[in-house]
């Protein structure tokens, strides 16, 4: 799943629409990181301005004469390098003098770079044309400094965002505007271009870093104007010209008077100044009919003109801050491992958990990447991460989703046939399964099993024993499951179940004892339901009883069996103590039987079962003594005589237990007159506990015990 997502996520990432929206974060980063200082720059920029164009005479294109005026006016004020970000490919339409003078000024300062075009057209034949816009040929021959191209390349969302170092052309490499700026500012003869690095363009006297299509990215330093830059009338207001603006002042003037311009003006012209000595200096159009404006990151509202483009990619390379995009091998890895990292959290956490954690990882994840824009200049495409760790966490939610339904279907198959629904879906939800060989778990053992049952398969034909079992069995499991009770399994007529497990169940010994009383009553309702059905049952049938067996302790729970059959099951000493607690029912007389533990435990949760203690014992098996008592009735189905029964009793058994006999013996002669069941041999009653210790009481009058007797009785039968 994790591989799956990342390859859709480079898919997805690869589109049209992404590609704009990768780069459309990236100028957020820009935003987030602010603009660059500039302070120490080389740069300046010079306008050709709306403003420059009205106070110069006649409209642009300008006579040359004005280009060799500015060429002049740099170098007198210290410029190094002066690069026009114009084509010059025709003649001066006003004077060939003119071109000339251009000329010669580039000729005697030989530090004028001009700019050319590689224009790139396709024809309807499917095919290309490229052609060369060079420089007229005059400035070509005057000019000692190669043209650099100003063709830019936008991006699919016709911003500007890179910038290409070089080109080739029939054999030849020409390079751009801004390389060959820095070449003749660094001093170099001539630019050499070592292109057989797939991560860099090596110009031997600098590494840049490769972007996409032969280019690099630009470092924009900020929005438009974040070099110093001056309107060209500036540049060229000397005492030898007079602008518009200074005909407007001072009237027409007489050719001896001279004027100081913004240039020279002895108090405040630029030549005087510092502004552009040993400076790069930029030409460029700003005026909006000249269509030379870009979209860039800084300036998505407001574009940038071309030549502060030039500005920002020249300054990039110069102070070498490039921006470096990562490698694609380790894009490729970093969108792996993303992916399978989310893959990782999505399929081992919880719904909550994983979603949490996800987020919190998306949160870092791009906090990282604007971490690493933002101090270490490296940008890592934003969108095939990103898509990677949604497509992986929408992967494991389904993966979870599936995995958890064929769970929840594998616990209903083992756990339904015998686990109230309520717990089979708190088991799923919790995801709470006892492991395979056993848990020891603290909970109660129920055993059931009908008295006398032999006498019911001597007088009903086989399929009307089934059919009476599948009544009872399935009115007693319905009990046992509402009250979030566990079947371990049928033996015949007998009920082996617990409480407790697989699910733990905190109130587990009240259930139980509650769920012992409930059957007791429903069976009554099944006894006269079968009694009213006359000759389809014999009598023994409307006389059926069960005897019930608690106890509660440390058992061990769990699937056990052999590898290809096994049953979800309970082992333990205190198992066979249930066990022995329904067989030691028999021998008081009563129907439910429970230790002492499951007494105290079940008193914890409520007090909705009366108990009456019947004895101290050692069941068969046993060295251990252990108080039982019955479950007399609910607290709601509590009688009167049924109160006065146990209390007079109560009384009997520490008489008994303080080995005063004749108390004792009066004691439960008279409870033995409230007891809920007497001796009756059609209902197949032969005693009852207040019987039971007064028989014993008459014996140990005539045969005492020891001084020293602890009260405990042996069993002697299961």
């Amino acid at each position: 799943m994790g591989v799956a997502s990342f390859i859709m996520a480079l898919f997805i990432a690869a589109t049209s629409p992404m590609i704009t929206l990768d780069l459309k974060i990236l100028d957020f980063m820009f935003e987030l990181r602010g603009p660059l200082d500039t302070s120490e720059s080389p740069i300046v920029l010079v306008a050709i301005s709306d403003q420059a164009d009205s106070e110069l005479d006649g409209k642009w294109p300008w006579p040359t004469h004005y280009h060799a005026r500015l060429v002049e006016n740099l170098n007198k004020a210290g410029a190094k390098v002066i690069a026009f970000d114009v084509v010059f490919n025709q003649p001066d339409e006003f004077n060939p003098a003119n071109d000339s003078l251009f000329a010669t000024m580039m000729e005697r300062y030989q530090n004028v770079v001009l700019a050319g075009n590689i224009e790139i057209s396709r024809l309807s034949s499917g095919s290309q044309s490229v052609q060369l816009v060079q420089p007229y040929r005059l400035f070509r021959d005057k000019n000692p400094n190669r043209w650099g191209f100003v063709s830019v390349s936008t991006d699919t969302d016709s911003f500007l965002r890179r910038y290409l170092i070089s080109r080739n052309h029939l054999g030849e490499t020409y390079f751009s505007f801004g390389m060959e700026t820095i070449r003749l500012y660094k001093g170099l003869d001539k630019l050499t271009l070592n292109d057989n690095d797939d991560n860099y363009f090596d110009l031997g006297f600098v590494r840049i870093p490769k972007f996409v299509s032969n280019s690099m990215l630009i470092n924009f330093h900020g929005p438009p104007k974040s070099f110093p830059e001056f309107s060209y009338e500036q540049i060229i207001d000397d005492t030898d010209l007079i602008t518009v603006s200074d005909r407007e002042f001072f009237g027409i003037m007489h050719p001896d008077e001279k004027d100081f311009g913004t240039f020279d003006d002895p108090d405040f012209g630029l030549l005087y100044t510092d502004t552009f000595k040993d400076k790069i200096v930029l030409v460029g159009a700003t005026m909006l009919e000249l269509q030379d404006y870009y979209a860039t990151p800084f300036a998505a509202g407001r574009t940038m003109p071309g030549y502060e483009a030039h500005a920002n990619a020249i300054q990039t390379i110069l102070s070498e801050n490039f921006i470096r995009p990562l490698n694609a091998p380790w894009h490729l890895i970093f969108t792996l491992l993303v992916s399978l990292i989310i893959i990782l959290i999505g399929t081992n956490l919880k719904a909550l958990p994983g979603f949490v954690l996800t987020v919190v990882f998306a949160f870092l994840l791009m906090a990282g990447m604007i971490w690493s824009f933002v101090s270490l200049q490296l940008v890592i495409p934003y969108i095939a991460p990103l898509l990677g760790l949604a497509f992986a966490y929408t992967s494991s939610v389904v993966y979870n989703f599936v995995t958890e339904q064929k769970e929840k279907s594998r616990i209903q198959g083992m756990f339904g046939t015998y686990v109230s629904p309520e717990l089979v879906n708190r088991m799923v939800e919790s995801g709470e399964e006892p492991r395979l060989g056993g848990d020891e778990v603290y909970m109660t053992a129920f055993f059931s099993d009908i008295q006398s049952f032999s006498a019911f398969s001597e007088k009903l034909e086989p399929t009307q024993l089934v059919e009476l079992l599948n009544e009872y069995l399935s009115s007693m499991t319905n009990i046992l499951t509402a009250e979030r009770g566990t079947l371990d399994k049928y033996i015949g007529d007998a009920i082996v179940a617990f409480f407790g497990a697989p699910v733990p169940v905190p109130d587990h010994a009240l259930r139980a004892c509650i769920t012992s009383q409930l059957m007791i009553l429903r069976q009554k309702e099944l006894r006269e339901k079968w009694a009213s059905e006359g000759d389809k049952w014999p009598d023994v049938v409307s006389r059926m009883q069960t005897r019930i067996g608690i106890n509660t302790g440390h058992m061990v729970t769990g699937n056990m069996g052999s590898a290809s059959r096994f049953n979800y099951t309970m082992m333990g000493d205190n198992v066979n103590l249930a066990a022995r607690c329904e067989s030691g029912a028999k021998a008081y007389g009563v129907y439910v039987m429970v230790t002492e533990e499951t007494k105290l435990e079940a008193e914890k949760h409520g007090d909705d079962c009366v108990f009456r203690q019947l004895d101290k014992i050692v069941v068969m098996g046993r060295s251990k003594p252990v108080s039982v008592y019955e479950i007399v009735a609910l607290r709601s189905q509590l009688t009167a005589d049924t109160q006065k029964c146990i209390s007079v009793f109560e009384e009997g058994l520490h008489a008994y237990f303080h080995q005063k006999w004749e108390q004792a013996i009066s004691l439960f002669e008279q409870a033995a007159e409230f007891e809920t069941y007497k001796p009756n041999k059609e209902m197949g009653i032969k005693t009852n506990p207040s019987l039971v210790l007064l028989e014993r009481c008459k014996l140990m009058k005539q045969n005492p015990p020891p001084a020293d007797w602890d009260g405990v009785y042996v069993m002697t039968s299961k």
